[in-house]
């Protein structure tokens, strides 16, 4: 078996299991320049049974011209988004995630997220170092306050411990709501509607998908709590930038602070970064050593794993 990855943000020592258990059956390459090219990627994968896929764009143009023998695509990340999954499998290649492998990191930036905003951080921080002394407004304390998760998976379970620790009420939607989980941790289940009318905080925890696109909208932002502070390390794609910015604008929002963009890298112009009352990071949540160890690690197991499930199904028989 010949494993490919092209991932350049995980990475693990030679003498990790999971990179051992890979070396006693495959033979393991990565690619040492990052951001390929369609052309570059195309051939760095001839030859190849499985593709430990970082930042590349696998979109159905590309997938038709790779090699027949490819029949992993493993990406170290929680996100399908940069992999037609449909066009993969048409062609027999399965894709396999790492739900679960950043969570806690991700958690810990979205409290990170959720203080820095209450408390408007960034600008304090900015203005010390400009030459100010003071305050420029006074921030809100977290003790006692609603948080409205909205997406309870692994990301959206690990912020709810941490938000226990902060004595905050909290109250979760998430379409497939798992109901034992939420009575065991204390968590208010509700309808959407309902969250965003309670919440003081919000937290955006949930996949991008036809559903959840632009979910934070015009309409949605109406319905919130006025003051309410917004904190997102999901997509970008689920708020309506144009929306949010309007919001941001009247004070019906206090603060948002997002860690994901609708386009990454924005532009310069967007105007979301020309706010005050907004933080913006480049997409780091996920961004520590701990999840970058657990991402790359499950990528390689998915990968040996999944090849050798279609290898026993192909030949009908274990391998």
């Amino acid at each position: 078996m010949r494993i490919v990855n092209t991932c350049q943000y995980a990475h693990l020592p030679d003498e990790h299991p999971a990179v051992q258990r890979v070396l006693a059956k495959a033979e393991f390459v990565t690619c040492e320049k990052a951001k390929l090219t369609s052309e570059e990627l195309l051939e760095f994968v001839q030859g190849a049974d499985a593709l430990i896929s970082g930042t590349d764009y696998i979109r159905a143009d590309l997938i038709e011209k790779f090699p027949k023998s490819l029949k992993v695509i493993s990406r170290p990340a929680v996100g399908f988004d940069r992999v037609d999954i449909v066009a993969a499998r048409a062609h027999g290649i399965d894709v396999c995630n790492a739900p679960g492998s950043n969570c806690e990191s991700v958690a810990d930036y979205i409290i990170c997220m959720m203080i820095a905003a209450a408390r408007d951080m960034y600008n304090n921080i900015s203005d010390v170092r400009n030459g100010k002394w003071g305050v420029r407004q006074k921030g809100v304390g977290l003790k006692g306050k609603t948080v409205g998760i909205v997406g309870l998976g692994a990301i959206g379970r690990a912020v709810t411990q941490r938000c226990h620790g902060f004595s905050m009420k909290i109250v979760a939607y998430d379409p497939y709501l798992d109901y034992d989980f939420c009575a065991e941790n204390a968590v208010t289940p509700m309808t959407l509607d309902e969250l965003l009318g309670c919440s003081d905080f919000i937290v955006l925890a949930m996949p991008l998908n036809d559903s959840t696109y632009h979910m934070i909208n015009a309409d949605a932002i109406s319905k919130m709590k006025d003051g309410v502070i917004i904190a997102n390390d999901a997509r970008g794609g689920v708020v309506d930038a144009a929306a949010m910015v309007e919001g941001l604008r009247s004070g019906k929002v206090r603060f948002y602070a997002t860690d994901v963009m609708e386009a990454e890298p924005p532009t310069a112009d967007d105007p979301l970064l020309r706010l005050d009352n907004v933080i913006v990071s480049s997409h780091i949540g996920a961004e520590t050593i701990d999840a970058s160890c657990n991402m790359l690690a499950m990528a390689l197991n998915n990968a040996t794993v999944s090849y050798t499930h279609l290898r026993a199904h192909e030949t009908g028989r274990n391998l």
